[in-house]
């Protein structure tokens, strides 16, 4: 199409320009004849016409040059009708041969000619023969016929190529999303390096692929916890209520048996509340209601609530606390990831355990941190105690459900805040990253 308008477009500007070289000799002509007629009179110009005709013979231009009653004076055109202005005749037959290239005797010819009267009501007529024009446009369409068929060719064969390499590419994409739905959930989109556009996507297929990896492990280790870690609570609920089945005497033995059941329903059902809220927070359903939120406020106000309970629990709690700290946010979220650290600190610690909370500024953003002097948690555990169920006691023994330090990842992530585990030697220490590139 783009070969066509461009013909279109040259095929019409060149023969507007030859169609007006042409009137334009044509009008020069004219004007020297008439120019001839008024200094010499009718003879002088019927002897420039004859003399015009008499210099080549296969010459383009011809002349008729009639009385005032319309016979022919002289020129080498029949009598044409005698009409002022512009018109197309017929090129006269048996003009001879073409030693110019000027056809003989075909009547496809025309003359483009103009008519004007002279003063004495002679008539004169001079045309141009119009056969250089049409070789020209014929010499045009001949180029631009064989331009169609090469670009025809050259885009057929070119379309052919990039189809085959894009189309292999697609179902390279094709075979690995296949394999993806048939279960092999590792295998990945294959790159070339060109970093084009199929590049870029099978790059950003790749990565949603790994996030869904990690998700489906994600769901497939929750189920396997689900299972392993409420099989317990379920089992030992079923024994205390055989039991009370079979051992109780009295109204008070059966009313304890219910009140233990009550309170390990009442854990298992917090449980699956903090399993619930892990994934509405994971869903990141409550990022569209951040606002600006005084971070600095929420460590005061975490430490109102738990020095006293430290206090109690026979430790120590101290905060350094910048102020005018803020970050983008949703406070009650920022409120529960730092109390579950600080309960973690208290909970997983022995009496006489100093505990430290901190915030301040940085070069980029604000760090805060949450530091102990207990036991620890050795190196090799420190990227498993976010997962879900995952508790340093095997035992189980204590109460919890291990679901805490999920609920705190679950919330640094949607808030972008890099979360880490340090050794404070002794101890462990909780670094919190605000970086604000990460909250945007």
């Amino acid at each position: 199409m783009s070969v066509l308008v461009l013909f279109g477009v040259i095929y019409w500007i060149v023969s507007g320009a030859l169609r007006q070289q042409l009137a334009s000799n044509v009008e020069d002509e004219v004007a020297a004849l008439v120019e001839d007629y008024r200094s010499g009179g009718i003879a002088h110009a019927v002897d420039t016409i004859e003399r015009r005709i008499e210099s080549g013979p296969h010459r383009t231009t011809f002349y008729v040059l009639l009385d005032p009653v319309g016979r022919k004076i002289a020129g080498n055109l029949p009598n044409p009708a005698a009409r002022d202005g512009w018109q197309t005749l017929p090129a006269p037959p048996g003009r001879g041969g073409d030693s110019d290239g000027v056809p003989e005797d075909d009547e496809e010819h025309q003359l483009l000619a103009f008519g004007t009267t002279l003063s004495d009501r002679s008539f004169l007529i001079v045309g141009e023969d119009v056969y250089r024009m049409v070789e020209v446009q014929e010499a045009i369409v001949r180029a631009f016929g064989w331009a169609v068929a090469v670009t025809v060719l050259l885009g057929v064969l070119g379309g052919a190529i990039l189809s085959f390499g894009f189309l292999r590419r697609v179902d390279a994409i094709n075979r690995t999303m296949r394999t993806i739905i048939d279960g092999r959930l590792s295998d990945r989109v294959p790159t070339r390096g060109a970093d084009d556009e199929l590049d870029r996507l099978a790059l950003n297929l790749n990565e949603m692929l790994d996030r869904v990896q990690v998700l489906m492990e994600s769901l497939r280790q929750v189920s396997s916890d689900i299972a392993h870690d409420l099989r317990t609570p379920l089992s030992r609920l079923r024994q205390k209520l055989e039991g009370a089945r079979l051992d109780a005497r009295c109204i008070e033995d059966y009313e304890a048996a219910v009140d233990e059941a009550i309170a390990d329903t009442d854990a298992l059902l917090k449980t699956f509340a903090a399993l619930l809220r892990i994934a509405q927070i994971e869903a990141g359903t409550r990022r569209a209601a951040f606002t600006i939120v005084d971070i600095s406020s929420v460590f005061q106000s975490i430490v109102e609530t738990y020095g006293a309970v430290a206090e109690e629990s026979k430790r120590t709690f101290a905060a350094f606390i910048e102020p005018g700290i803020h970050v983008r946010g949703d406070r009650e979220l920022l409120t529960q990831m730092l109390a579950n650290l600080v309960e973690n600190a208290i909970r997983h610690t022995p009496e006489g355990t100093h505990i430290e909370l901190a915030l301040k500024r940085k070069s980029a953003g604000s760090i805060g941190t949450v530091t102990d002097n207990g036991p620890g948690i050795p190196a090799q555990a420190q990227k498993k105690v976010f997962q879900r169920f995952f508790r340093m006691e095997r035992s189980r023994s204590t109460a919890g459900s291990g679901l805490g330090l999920s609920l705190v990842a679950a919330v640094a992530d949607i808030h972008g805040i890099t979360i880490a585990l340090a050794d404070n030697e002794p101890g462990l220490k909780v670094m919190l990253d605000f970086a604000p590139k990460k909250l945007a």
